[in-house]
């Protein structure tokens, strides 16, 4: 090799190099940034209704990893009415409480021809003579037994009272139900009696010491005939004898010429005759034994019997 090659072979070696440019890493790397960034916020906002979702979840994960596992809320079964549905055959028995409208029965004691019951109104004062409810009593097997007129006035105060019907009597070896019917006039059982060749006839009930005769023309009421026989032995006082007396002398005046109230040796006798078609009863008299001109002989019949008279 000559010298001149020698020259510029050293000549090669010794030549620094010469800085043209530099790649900037920051502006390749930018436009991925910018990528991630929005990848990431799409992320976000898809997940942010789960999220929330998550968060007010006491159940899920999430809400149990932030707050921690939460004593489970015991659901407080909805408390079963105390009374049973008055209209639907019952148990009687001294458990059973049941109720329709604002009536209540409950506590139930079969013994004999009588039924013990207290009875009360769940809002406001009821009248049950002015209304047509009935106690309908079955056997175990669902048989209809007798129907029992429910009477008496009642509010809030629970009263204990003692329910017949005619023909009533109860078996202690066996159970019974009973059901509250509210009757309707098409309800009634149609009742026969004998009529005379015009179309009157007249059934009477009894009870006790009264005898009531009810007079009807077509099966329509006109007349009303009531006897009342109370002597004095039968009242456990004096005292109770003159007050049931002035009682009887109050409602003789009352109804005027058509009644009387007569004492005897041993009591006295109260009768009334009332012509219904020729005579109005006094609003005073409050009798609901009283019916008014015109109504059906099947209701008298059946509210007398449900009452515990004896009608025939």
């Amino acid at each position: 090799m000559n010298d001149s090659q020698n020259n510029q072979n050293n000549d090669f070696k010794n030549v620094n190099a010469v800085v043209i440019g530099e790649l900037r890493k920051d502006k390749i790397g930018r436009p991925i940034l910018v990528a991630e960034l929005f990848v990431i916020i799409l992320i976000v906002m898809i997940s942010l209704p789960f999220l929330s979702s998550m968060l007010d979840d006491e159940n899920s994960s999430l809400y149990k990893l932030l707050h921690g596992s939460s004593t489970p809320v015991v659901q407080t079964p909805t408390n079963k009415s105390e009374y049973s549905d008055a209209r639907v055959k019952q148990p009687l028995n001294s458990q059973t409480s049941m109720k329709y409208g604002s009536l209540i029965l409950k506590k139930f004691v079969l013994s004999r021809d009588k039924i013990n019951v207290t009875i009360s109104s769940y809002n406001g004062i009821l009248n049950l003579d002015e209304e047509a409810y009935y106690l309908n009593l079955y056997s175990s097997s669902d048989n209809l037994l007798a129907h029992i007129k429910l009477v008496g006035e009642y509010d809030n105060s629970e009263k204990q009272v003692s329910l017949t019907s005619s023909g009533l009597s109860f078996n202690s070896d066996m159970s019974y139900k009973g059901m509250v019917v509210k009757m309707k006039d098409s309800d009634y059982p149609s009742v026969s009696m004998e009529t005379d060749e015009t179309g009157i006839g007249s059934f009477i009930c009894k009870k006790d010491n009264r005898s009531i005769e009810y007079i009807f023309k077509n099966n329509y009421l006109i007349g009303i005939k009531d006897n009342v026989i109370v002597n004095i032995s039968s009242q456990e006082t004096t005292d109770d004898y003159l007050n049931l007396k002035r009682i009887y002398d109050e409602k003789a005046s009352s109804l005027g010429s058509v009644a009387t109230n007569e004492e005897g040796i041993d009591g006295f006798t109260f009768s009334a005759n009332m012509d219904l078609e020729n005579y109005r009863i006094p609003d005073g008299i409050k009798d609901y034994e009283y019916y008014a001109l015109d109504t059906e002989a099947k209701i008298v019949h059946y509210a007398e019997t449900g009452k515990g008279f004896d009608c025939e």
